[in-house]
């Protein structure tokens, strides 16, 4: 199943959204093959410091063998200046992910895979006499299809032969650079970094470390070097020790494991499920499970069933004597659940957590209430939906929240909503109409992928942002009307020329000059 998170597709150059102010990044093929282009930015490419940079980044990077660090392939001029070429990455940096996915390092075992990865490219580095110095989550990429890390923008290191156009980031530098220390630089410097990178992702997902981890994160942000560790090193044993660990127990539980006949057989059963409810679940009503979410608010989730066609899911349920509003639907409730045909949401729902009726082949109608809040990622993804009613309270259409719905035809998005997410309805192949509300100010990354029966699409004028591939493999798509007097600034969000594009008729010319809108038959009727 193809996704924008999977893409195959040949295109010429296209400047990459998210470029620093001192360089460009762009996409190019070069005999058949695509490459990053990174070049010095209009103002900096006659300054010798930022050459410099360009050449001390192609020289470090291409001596370095790490599947961690990105590749570097070459070095030239064009009439724009000096760039330099590496291998093409087809993912989000952490603060992205952060962003589009923050339920990605809710999970502690990514956060220690991302961990992990990151100390090796920087003792890459190190054994090297390199110091990378501005280790910030813009500069870590992630790919896409195994999130792995790729170290990112070597320009601003601290190499022996060029240390003056070493580079730093405020909230991210150890405190010996405050004041340009570069004679106190070593490990140690990186490893503060890494202490602020934990704690970035413990900030913005909300989510505390684990205690190995925030121990981890303490010692690296000691603002004494020698307290620190001393080499990544270190930091790798204490990772590692934890491994060998859980390798001893995980062998222990499973010879108890094995002494239980048919344990692993019976955890596959639907007895087993149930009885798990069970235990999970405050009260079962009518089949339904329920569980309390808050005690001081008296809110409760849904989080799954028994055996049920049709639910009807209850706005106030009794538990130990008190009404607990039923405000949200737990994480895989219902997924891949083909019985369910239809749900009753009353109005106090609020959310629909991640993967809530993933797969759920049956389900025809989805009306959710006014109030309502959030469509957690992939909550409906695959499923038989073929009428979806939302409500003005809605503010964005999650991750993937509608990918695969194979059987929406036509839908309507309500005013109110400002952001369409990353891939919300990718591969939905039947859909031929969608009308998108005033209120929407972005279309993020592959929001309309692969939607091969969509015929043309109304871009309100208030949008602000188009996210890269964001109508690719649109293959009926004939016109595009977009109200915005300014074109949006952009990647590459078509894998087709031969569209016609309608905009106000007072910025045809603005158009024609804009990158990649240039490429279409540009037409001012609007």
């Amino acid at each position: 199943m193809k996704f924008s998170d999977f893409i195959s597709a040949k295109r010429t150059e296209q400047p990459m959204a998210g470029n620093g102010k001192k360089s460009t990044v762009s996409v190019v093929v070069i005999d058949g093959k695509q490459y990053f282009k990174k070049q010095l930015a209009d103002g900096y490419r006659q300054e010798l410091r930022h050459k410099m940079a360009m050449y001390k980044e192609f020289e470090v990077g291409r001596q370095l063998n790490c599947p961690y660090i990105v590749t570097y392939t070459g070095i030239n001029e064009d009439e724009n200046g000096l760039f330099v070429l590496m291998e093409h990455i087809n993912g989000v940096n952490i603060a992205e992910k952060v962003e589009t996915e923050p339920e990605y390092f809710c999970n502690h075992r990514n956060t220690e895979k991302m961990l992990k990865q990151l100390l090796k490219a920087l003792k890459a580095l190190h054994e090297r006499n390199i110091a990378y110095l501005d280790l910030k989550p813009e500069n870590i990429m992630l790919t896409q299809v195994s999130n792995n890390v790729k170290l990112t923008d070597l320009g601003g290191c601290f190499t022996d032969s060029n240390d003056y156009t070493a580079e730093r980031t405020n909230g991210y530098a150890a405190p010996e650079l405050d004041n340009e220390q570069l004679d106190k630089v070593d490990a140690r410097t990186d490893i503060y970094s890494i202490g602020k990178l934990l704690e970035y992702i413990e900030i913005q997902t909300k989510s505390k470390l684990p205690k190995r981890l925030a121990k981890i994160k303490e010692r690296c942000l000691n603002a004494e070097k020698t307290k620190r560790y001393e080499m990544v090193d270190e930091i790798l044993r204490t990772l590692n020790r934890r491994g060998v660990l859980i390798r001893n127990t995980l062998c222990c539980i499973a010879l108890l494991a094995g002494i239980v006949t048919g344990w692993q057989w019976y955890v596959t059963t639907e007895s087993y499920r149930i009885h798990s409810l069970y235990l999970k679940s405050d009260a079962i009503i009518e089949g339904i499970f329920y569980a309390k979410s808050s005690e001081k608010e008296l809110t409760c989730k849904v989080i799954g069933l028994t055996d049920w066609n049709n639910l009807y899911l209850r706005e106030k349920v009794e538990i130990d004597g008190k009404l607990y509003t039923t405000t949200e639907i737990a994480p895989s409730a219902f997924y891949g659940n083909a019985k369910i045909e239809s749900v009753f949401f009353p109005k106090g729902m609020r959310k629909v957590c991640n993967e809530a009726f993933y797969g759920c082949k049956g389900l025809v109608t989805v009306t959710l209430p006014e109030g309502f809040e959030k469509l957690g990622h992939a909550c409906f993804k695959g499923s038989g939906i073929r009428n979806v009613g939302l409500p003005r309270s809605l503010k964005a259409i999650g991750h993937a929240s509608f990918a695969q719905c194979e059987n929406i035809r036509e839908l309507v998005i309500p005013e109110g909503v400002e952001s369409l997410e990353l891939d919300a309805f990718a591969n939905c192949k039947n859909m031929e109409d969608i009308v998108l509300p005033s209120t929407l100010k972005a279309i993020n990354r592959g929001a309309f992928w692969d939607c091969g029966s969509l015929k043309e699409i109304r871009i309100p004028a208030g949008v602000e942002t188009i996210g890269e591939y964001a109508f690719f493999h649109c293959n009926s798509l004939k016109d595009v009307y977009n109200y915005s007097p300014t074109p949006q600034s952009l990647s590459v969000i078509f894998n087709r020329t031969d569209i016609t594009l309608h905009v106000p008729a007072g910025s045809v010319e603005e158009y024609r000059k804009a990158n990649h809108w240039r490429k279409l038959n540009i037409v001012g009727d609007l």
